[in-house]
């Protein structure tokens, strides 16, 4: 069953004039903030005309890459790799700047706060992953990642920090001891984006490599469910947790809402063979058997995505869409297993929207059905999602 309807675009909010990186929906409020690469940040109040103007905008030294909120407190990074810690002031009228971390030494990637540990986590573009007290500003603890740090996620029950990097590899820290676990090994491509859902134990990351993962790790279950349907990098995602929804929005221009509570089975990993496994020719570069059999068919490698198995062209030549595998558009399937798909592994539980846009970062606000979109053109989209919940 396919979920939801459409989202409505509400409003449109026109300033940056450059890259938006980053904009949040602020809790029991009609406003948001938004940070960009033109150095400013800028608190948007929805006022009785229904349209968004900014109470604040403040222009910054570098370009703004990071930005996180909680309790009136702002936390904001920068291209030169510090981060500005700020009060806000109820009314969202006014920020007075608290305390400047000296925190990495290129980009700023990613910034979370717990205001209950009064901890601030960042990742930046020097490789680094910190973890400072708020009470003092003291540098609690690092790690050092093989790439650039792009994103992070926090379990805040077990104290467990997500990293995820430029290589496609995602870091898993155990902050109460500060202790290195292990990294989670499936995207081809940078990490663009990563939630967690506390209830659920998931970890939901999103790639350059097109690909979505659902990692289960709660309860030592450790599988990883993937999700392909967009043609280009995603670049940002957004959760309603109570309603198990995921919000892809990709550079292919779609955003896609996956239903989270369908059943899906894990990836099939690829075989790998000199032969094809169905007909048992030779592939091309298997030259002794080409030699040994005098054969002059030159047969390519390819890979059933229901089975995983090695075959040839004419051994796979049908395509189908497989949604109970992730795979919302057609994809290569060898012969048998065409025949027996059954019909339930045929049945999509996700939409495609068409949003003509470019995405650079969302937030979704389940409270009120509000989705901010920041794209490649400077506007900040606010979309109804009602329809879709």
């Amino acid at each position: 069953m396919v979920v939801g309807g459409s989202p409505a675009l509400v409003s449109q909010l026109v300033g940056h004039t450059n890259t938006v990186n980053k904009v949040i929906l602020v809790p029991n409020d009609t406003a948001l903030i938004s940070v960009s690469d033109d150095r400013t940040l800028r608190v948007w109040i929805k006022r009785s005309s229904g349209d968004y103007w900014p109470s604040i905008c403040q222009t910054l030294e570098w370009c703004v890459s990071a930005l996180a909120l909680e309790n009136f407190h702002l936390f904001v990074g920068l291209e030169s790799g510090s981060i500005n810690h700020y009060k806000i002031t109820e009314d969202l009228n006014r920020i007075t700047l608290l305390r400047i971390y000296t925190s990495h030494q290129m980009r700023v990637s990613d910034i979370i706060y717990d205001a209950q540990r009064d901890w601030l986590l960042s990742v930046g573009k020097d490789k680094a992953f910190h973890w400072y007290t708020g009470e003092t500003g003291r540098r609690l603890g690092s790690y050092v990642a093989g790439a650039w740090c792009l994103c992070l996620a926090f379990d805040r029950i077990s104290n467990f920090a997500f990293i995820g990097d430029y290589g496609g590899g995602i870091h898993m820290v155990q902050l109460e001891n500060f202790q290195f676990v292990t990294t989670l090994k499936g995207h081809a491509g940078a990490i663009r984006s990563l939630i967690w859902d506390e209830e659920k134990q998931i970890l939901i990351s999103c790639s350059a490599d097109k690909s979505i993962f659902i990692w289960e790790i709660g309860e030592g279950k450790g599988n990883a469910i993937q999700l392909n349907s967009h043609r280009d990098r995603v670049n940002a995602i957004a959760y309603s947790a109570p309603n198990r929804l995921l919000f892809s929005f990709g550079l292919d221009k779609k955003m896609m809402v996956w239903n989270l509570r369908t059943e899906r089975k894990q990836f099939t990993l690829w075989q790998e063979s000199n032969e094809c496994q169905e007909c048992k020719q030779p592939f091309f570069w298997n030259v002794q058997r080409l030699w040994q059999e005098k054969n002059v068919v030159f047969k390519r490698q390819h890979h059933c995505r229901r089975c995983g198995r090695a075959v040839c062209g004419e051994c796979s030549p049908n395509m189908s869409i497989l949604p109970c595998y992730g795979f919302e558009y057609p994809v290569r399937v060898c012969k048998p297993c065409y025949q027996e798909i059954p019909e339930e592994e045929l049945r999509s539980s996700t939409q495609t929207h068409s949003i003509l846009i470019d995405t650079t970062c969302a937030d979704l606000d389940i409270s009120k059905k509000l989705m901010a979109v920041g794209a490649s053109d400077n506007v900040i989209r606010l979309y109804d999602v009602a329809a879709c919940l």
